[in-house]
């Protein structure tokens, strides 16, 4: 399971990954493949998430945001919906990262720079003209038992009680899906924070990476449109035990190569952006 886990992260093509799931017996077997959020009729959700392909990449990048907000507090043993948690991002900044008033601002550029490069990175490989997004965040992370009700949800509660987090519907995530490719391929790999997992002995999973891939599916028999899936065989998110994985890049140009003991990372395939002709 790892090596096919790395595979799918350093591959920048659908026919890469296409292959890959192939050569295992996956791709084109059913049994291995369940409806994202638990939704048949995911499709007329996620295609209706946004118009412009540059807004759904800022909903990634605001998920991370979220997550490093929540991983913060979680380390601190703070309920997030409690009383106890700050009321508004600005707030949580300040608290959580000393910056004063919240704004990045009042950072010089090597501290935002430290910062960022400990929280959340954007990662661009593949060709020019279909590059693949690595969105990379160190914050809390997920475990195959939470990915259900986290990653792989739409339309949940779960950031609804949440005062410092900018999501609040559980969707805006998935309007990248219909601007990856043919087939709307993204990539998930994460591992729980060890300073989050701590408390958290009721799961299992919590020190094993997991991961899955996400497609759209062409209408089956009987179905009059498309259907989002995650790879789930035998109906269970792919788990496995590892020290690090090396899904961090190097200097450039290497996008791969350095090793990371846990993270969050989503890898958008195909990414299609027009060029604007000046």
């Amino acid at each position: 399971m790892k090596d096919l886990c790395l595979a799918l992260a350093h591959a920048d093509t659908e026919a890469e990954i296409v292959q890959t799931l192939k050569d295992e017996g996956m791709w084109d077997n059913p049994k291995h493949w369940q409806s994202f959020a638990g939704i048949e009729n995911n499709f007329s959700i996620i295609g209706n998430q946004q118009a412009l392909p540059e807004s759904a990449l800022v909903e990634k990048i605001i998920n991370c945001v979220d997550a490093v907000l929540m991983a913060e507090c979680l380390k601190r043993k703070i309920d997030p919906t409690s009383t106890e948690a700050p009321t508004n991002i600005w707030k949580a900044v300040e608290k959580f990262f000393e910056v004063k008033g919240g704004f990045l601002y009042n950072l010089d550029a090597r501290k935002r720079a430290e910062l960022a490069e400990k929280t959340v990175n954007v990662v661009a490989s593949g060709s020019k003209a279909l590059p693949s997004y690595s969105f990379i965040d160190f914050c809390e992370g997920q475990s195959a038992t939470t990915m259900p009700k986290t990653l792989l949800s739409l339309m949940g509660s779960n950031k609804l009680r949440i005062p410092f987090v900018q999501g609040k519907f559980n969707m805006g995530g998935t309007g990248v899906f219909s601007f990856c490719g043919d087939r709307n391929l993204q990539v998930m790999i994460t591992r729980r924070h060890p300073e989050v997992s701590v408390y958290e002995k009721e799961d299992t999973a919590r020190d094993d990476w997991c991961f899955t891939i996400l497609r759209r599916e062409d209408p089956r028999e009987g179905q009059k449109h498309s259907i989002y899936t995650y790879l789930a065989p035998s109906g269970k998110i792919p788990k496995f035990k590892a020290t690090s994985l090396p899904l961090f890049p190097m200097p450039y140009p290497e996008a791969y190569g350095r090793e990371v003991e846990h993270c969050t990372f989503i890898k958008i395939i195909e990414y299609q952006i027009p060029r604007y002709k000046t």
